[in-house]
């Protein structure tokens, strides 16, 4: 029999074994869950810790790009032609550039910067991939700045940078010479073949583009530490920059302004005579090394447009201008030489033995095998070669012309580097063409007739040449046969400004022709500066002595202009080619403009002080300047 006393006591003491279990167990779990975290925060902690330092620090800390300032391009006596200056731009950071960007912020942008909404979505949606900070506008200005960088709540996406503008002193002296700049795109590459960091900012055409890989610089960036609204906190070291090789130009910025502003000024007046002209070109060479002085294509653009951010209504209307400004027309157009030509004509009739100084030919308007006229239909009676030069005589030349025959005449013609291109360092030139009889049969498979060699004889036919093609022949003629290889660059520098690379005088060939028979074109050329000669009427009374040849060319249309000299006579310096398309007489048109670049170089009249305008607030020396957000 059960004692019922004892009932309670065993209930009680169960009660109580099973709330100690059940406090256990509870005890138990906390401690493996405290275990759990425990080994959880180990792992974070200890053995990926490194791993979750990196996470946060790329929350609060930004890799900026610091954009190195491209090299100086100085011409031959210090002036500058190509720099930088430090400007603000508007960035849309690396890391914020697949963010989510509302309508009310682009919309805030879009009307501080002045650019349609449309565009900077397209920029940012074509950049998405690429790497590095986006630059949304360029040169903002320190207004635009100073109101993103205190309003970042209105601009959590972007930034201000501090980089280098490229600036162009001369505006648009020597535009497609010196060329321009922009940013590299996804498929740009450098020389290296890496594709650059997007915002680099490299060399389109011209010198730019050319030497673009001592111009460009080495990017850097630094670390900024930003707060949770992204406003800069500190600033810690990065990688530095490195600012591009400074380059020397052979060019004379003193005379490319007055070739620029002489040919304008006479574009206006054979604008005013209803004159269709609509492009002109100049060269200045120096004779004895190849060097060259100035170089000018009209019309041209200013470079600064493109450093600036240029508009797709401004680029549009550069690249459908009928007169197609973004075309170097010294290297890159060929035409007819016309009269020009002669002295390769006389080269060759010369050391031919088919004619003599002396010899005198009778011109009574035409020639007496086809009726082939003199430009005007002038006939001068008895000539010799010297009054034939001096008077631009076509019968003459038609007559020399058949002496030779096209075969000489084309010879002669390539010795003195015709249907080659010169191997300028520019990029784009032409290489032109000498009429031949091998020509015409490759290219329309017919015969060749005697009428074209006498077209070919006064530098018509199918001749065609670049302005500096003929700035070479009149250097070797001038020189004594030499033919030089122009160049623009003379030097390029180190950063302690030591040379790193120095470009010397380079013959590339002579021309087959004596010392005797040179001296006797030279003394024709220097006849046609004389009175009676084509160009006495400018040149006659010059206090240089001078000598050079004026050409026209005929055209579909009105003719081309052509006007070539070098002085001293006895020692050239400089040799002057200018070419005015559709203008008429060379003598008329283009012959002005030579005068004036060469007062310009000799320093004569008005030109005796005379210097180049090209201040500009340039950093000259940026090896130790960065870029970065203000």
């Amino acid at each position: 029999m059960v004692n019922k006393d004892k009932i309670p006591a065993f209930l009680e003491r169960f009660k109580k074994k099973k709330e100690e279990s059940r406090y256990t167990n509870i005890m138990y779990a906390i401690v493996c869950v405290l275990c759990v975290l425990g080994a959880r925060l180990f792992w974070m902690q200890i053995i990926e810790g490194s791993y979750y330092k990196s996470e946060a620090d790329g929350n609060r800390i930004r890799h900026l790009p610091v954009q190195a300032a491209r090299g100086v391009m100085f011409d031959r006596n210090g002036q500058i032609m190509a720099g930088s200056r430090s400007a603000y731009s508007v960035v849309l950071p690396d890391d914020f550039k697949k963010n989510k960007i509302s309508d009310a912020e682009l919309n805030r942008l879009s009307q501080l910067i002045q650019m349609p909404v449309a565009d900077i979505k397209q920029k940012i949606e074509d950049n998405k991939k690429a790497f590095g900070g986006l630059v949304i506008a360029n040169d903002v200005g320190i207004d635009v700045a100073t109101q993103i960088e205190e309003r970042r709540d209105d601009y959590p996406n972007f930034i201000i940078e501090v980089r280098p503008l490229r600036v162009y002193p001369l505006n648009d002296a020597g535009g497609q010479i010196l060329g321009y700049v922009g940013e590299a795109g996804p498929n740009d590459k450098d020389a290296e073949g890496n594709p650059y960091q997007l915002g680099t900012i490299i060399g389109r055409a011209g010198l730019e583009a050319e030497f673009n890989p001592y111009l460009e610089g080495k990017n850097g960036n630094k670390l900024v530490e930003v707060d949770a609204s992204g406003r800069p906190v500190k600033t810690f070291d990065g990688i530095p920059v490195s600012q591009g090789h400074n380059i020397r130009l052979t060019l004379d910025s003193r005379i490319q302004r007055v070739a620029e502003d002489a040919i304008k000024e006479q574009m206006a007046k054979l604008g005013s005579t209803s004159s269709f002209a609509t492009g002109a070109s100049a060269v200045a060479m120096d004779p004895q090394t190849g060097a060259i002085l100035a170089m000018v294509s009209w019309p041209s653009y200013d470079s600064n447009h493109f450093s600036q951010g240029i508009t797709a209504a401004e680029w549009k209307d550069l690249i459908n201008n009928p007169n197609h400004p973004m075309q170097n027309r010294t290297i890159s157009s060929v035409y007819p030489p016309g009269s020009t030509f002669k002295v390769i004509t006389a080269s060759a009739a010369l050391e031919s033995h088919v004619t003599t100084p002396g010899e005198r030919i009778f011109d009574s308007g035409k020639h007496w095998l086809i009726p082939k006229r003199n430009a005007q239909g002038e006939a001068f009676g008895w000539i010799n070669f010297y009054d034939a030069m001096a008077k631009s005589d076509n019968v003459y030349f038609y007559e020399m012309g058949r002496r030779l025959g096209i075969d000489r005449l084309s010879a002669m013609a390539r010795a003195y580097g015709i249907g080659r291109k010169t191997g300028i360092d520019l990029p784009g030139e032409a290489a032109g063409n000498m009429a031949s009889a091998e020509y015409k049969k490759k290219v329309f498979h017919e015969s060749w007739y005697l009428g074209e060699t006498f077209d070919a004889a006064i530098g018509q036919s199918y001749t065609l040449v670049t302005p500096l093609q003929m700035a070479v022949v009149y250097s070797a003629i001038a020189n004594g046969g030499y033919l030089y290889r122009p160049y623009m660059v003379s030097r390029i520098d180190n950063f302690d400004g030591t040379p790193l690379k120095i470009y010397s005088p380079q013959v590339v060939g002579t021309v087959p022709v004596s010392k005797t028979n040179l001296e006797i074109i030279r003394r024709s050329l220097r006849g046609v500066m004389q009175p009676g000669g084509t160009g006495g009427f400018m040149f006659s009374n010059y206090p240089i002595p001078i000598a050079g040849k004026s050409g026209t060319a005929q055209t579909h249309g009105v003719d081309n202009g052509w006007f070539i000299a070098f002085a001293p006579y006895d020692k050239p310096q400089i040799v002057v080619v200018v070419m005015f398309e559709h203008s008429g007489f060379g003598s008329q048109s283009a012959a002005p403009v030579v005068k004036k670049m060469m007062d310009a170089y000799f320093r004569v009249g008005s030109y005796q002080n005379a210097t180049a305008d090209t201040s500009a607030t340039l950093d000259t020396d940026t090896s130790g300047k960065e870029g970065g957000q203000i």
